[in-house]
């Protein structure tokens, strides 16, 4: 469970719906994912360092922006396994790899883009490229909802990644 403190309306909340057991390793490794997240959540040690005891420090607009990612990332799962179904694993990774690709292209073009502008747009082109496969099977696109979710957390050029 993530213990977080919403600094802008003084509210301790509990967060337990994320994967796994140990917050803090969750953390860490969504952080590779979306780098934003260390933005989005503070950690706060404990006196005693005990990592058990790890909490963490939020507005409530950067939690609600952390529960976006996460939810965003369920999702890009379950693509993903569909893909993998279609084609494999392999492709299914590699995908992702070209993501980050597109996401480190638009850091060194876009230089202003905010680290979670930047995790949005690994998303969006993660859904894109999804949706370009699963197309041919029927699929509906995917990037209208995205947008949607979206389209009060990041600029219009983000979000349609047009620049």
């Amino acid at each position: 469970m993530l213990d977080i403190y919403l600094t802008d309306v003084q509210k301790n909340v509990q967060f337990k719906d994320y994967p796994g057991e140990h917050p803090v390793k969750f953390i860490l490794n969504f952080k590779k994912i979306f780098p934003s997240v260390m933005e989005l959540l503070l950690p706060v040690l404990p006196k005693d360092e005990n990592l058990e005891d790890m909490t963490w420090e939020s507005t409530s607009k950067d939690f609600e922006t952390f529960k976006l990612l996460l939810t965003g990332w369920g999702i890009i799962e379950l693509r993903l396994n569909a893909i993998t179904q279609y084609k494999d694993r392999n492709f299914a990774d590699q995908l992702v790899k070209n993501a980050q690709q597109k996401r480190a292209s638009y850091a060194k073009a876009q230089p202003k883009l905010t680290t979670v502008e930047l995790d949005y747009l690994f998303m969006h082109e993660t859904h894109a490229l999804i949706d370009a496969e699963l197309v041919e099977l029927g699929e509906k696109f995917y990037l209208p909802t995205l947008r949607d979710l979206w389209k009060n957390n990041v600029s219009n050029n983000v979000l349609m990644a047009k620049f």
